[in-house]
Formats: structure tokens, C-alpha cells, sequence
């Protein structure tokens, strides 16, 4: 395999990761050495192409977020194992807010099949679709201005709407975790109304599969304090695990299985 090749091989299986993969996997998959991919990846980090880490490489996407599409597929088994852990935090009976995003829908999914007597208040479209079509569900689905991209409402109107409702929990995902322990997103009309569901939640649970956290995006939503949990089903890097830790926030990683 030619250098070009390489380079599109590789710039290919960071888009099939979820945008981050080690020097020795990549390796391995091009059936090339640790050094070729190296120096590879020096490169294409030159061009602008890639960000080099220590043992690694990401995407460079840190204000455009991965095609909605794609992120259904993408670590999917890492999200229905997120999704039912998440899912088993919520008591029947309770009142909740969903934002958009794929692990949400996944927990959403969870639920429908797995809890009675919901309330939840939503703008994404098809979290509102999935647990709407289980029986004994309510569903407020908020108005706002329609993304096509995810199928969600958000802007003002949308973060006005869900600050009328005071739930239980908010289940939310995001674009990005970042060292310090910040949620981070990509579409500031997404994140206020994220911030107004947060501010009439009494407990906050996110949901983010590990490329969350090795991902950067530009907008900031919160940072998760006592009472807050975060699943997960990788590790997370020290870094992180130290800022939410300090912060109060419950770090829960899913096993195979969906158990904690």
C-alpha cells in the first residue's frame, strides 16, 4: 500500500472509530508498522488533516459534528449498553427531560421497554416517537425551530418551553467531554435549550460513549456536580476522571451486558 492510500486508509478508520484510534490499532488494521503509521500520521497532522496524540490520532472536528446518520451506527453496542445502565437509574413514575442525540434515543428505547408511567418532556422528535408509542407514556414534545440534521426543536421558543416544566432528571448527552469536565456541544440553539432543561431538573444523568472524550467541541453546556451521574462504557482519561470527580459527579462505567 502506497503513502496516499495509507493516508486515506487512515483518515477512513478514524471516521469508522468515532474519530479517535491508537497508533497500534491502526497499525494493525493497514498490516503496516507502528513507525509507517507514525510518521503517517505526522504528516497528515502537518496538512491539517488529523490531530496527533500521544499513542493516537483524532479527527480535527471541533465546530462540525459527525453526519446524524452515521452516529447511529457508530459504537452502537457501546450506546445500548450505555442506555440500559442509564435507562435503570430512572424509577417508574417519573417526570423527565431528553435532549437530542443517538445515546439518548438509545436510553429512550431503554425505557419504553423496560418502564411505566413516564412524563417526559422532549425536543427531539423521535425520542418523543419512541416513548410515545409505549403504553401509559405522556410526552410533551416542545416547539422551536425544526433541525433537519437531527430531527430536534431548539432555539429561543424551544428553551422558553422547557422552562415552564420542572422534572425529576434530565437525560442528556453531547458532542464532547472535556478534561476539565465540562459538557461541551456543537449548536449553541441546541445547548440553550439543554441549559433551560438542566435548570428545572432535579438530577442529572448523561449518557457518552467513550469518543466523547476524546472528541472537542466549541460550545460549552455544564458541568456535572453532586448528584450528577455520567455513564459511560470506556475508560475515561484521568484527567477527566480527577474534574469530575472534584466536581461531586458519579462516574458509572457499563459492562458487557449493560451492568454496572
Amino acid at each position: 500500500m502506497g503513502m496516499e492510500s495509507r493516508h486515506a486508509a487512515i483518515l477512513d478508520a478514524l471516521r469508522r472509530c468515532g474519530g479517535y484510534a491508537g497508533v497500534e490499532e491502526l497499525a494493525t488494521s493497514l498490516a503496516v508498522t507502528p513507525q509507517t503509521i507514525r510518521r503517517d500520521v505526522s504528516d497528515l497532522a502537518e496538512k491539517g488533516l488529523l490531530r496527533r496524540h500521544h499513542g493516537g490520532a483524532s479527527l480535527p472536528s471541533s465546530i462540525a459534528n459527525t453526519d446524524y446518520a452515521l452516529r447511529h451506527v457508530e459504537n452502537s453496542a457501546a450506546k445500548q449498553r450505555i442506555a440500559r445502565v442509564a435507562a435503570a437509574l430512572i424509577p417508574d413514575g417519573s417526570s423527565l427531560f431528553l435532549t437530542p442525540g443517538t445515546t439518548v434515543e438509545a436510553t429512550a428505547a431503554a425505557l419504553a421497554a423496560t418502564h411505566r408511567d413516564l412524563l417526559v418532556v422532549t425536543n427531539s422528535s423521535a425520542a418523543a416517537r419512541i416513548i410515545g408509542a409505549a403504553p401509559g407514556m405522556k410526552v410533551q414534545l416542545l416547539g422551536g425551530a425544526w433541525q433537519p440534521r437531527n430531527g430536534a426543536l431548539a432555539g429561543a421558543t424551544a428553551a422558553e418551553m422547557a422552562a415552564r416544566w420542572r422534572c425529576d432528571a434530565l437525560v442528556t448527552g453531547c458532542g464532547a467531554v472535556g478534561a476539565d469536565g465540562w459538557l461541551l456541544d456543537y449548536h449553541e440553539d441546541e445547548v440553550a435549550v439543554a441549559r433551560a432543561m438542566l435548570a428545572g431538573a432535579g438530577r442529572l444523568v448523561v449518557v457518552a460513549d467513550g469518543a466523547k472524550f476524546r472528541r472537542a467541541a466549541p460550545c460549552r453546556v455544564a458541568r456535572p456536580g453532586r448528584g450528577a451521574v455520567v455513564v459511560t462504557e470506556a475508560a475515561v482519561p484521568p484527567a477527566t476522571r480527577k474534574a469530575l470527580g472534584a466536581a461531586g459527579a458519579e462516574l458509572v462505567i457499563a459492562r458487557e451486558g449493560g451492568k454496572a
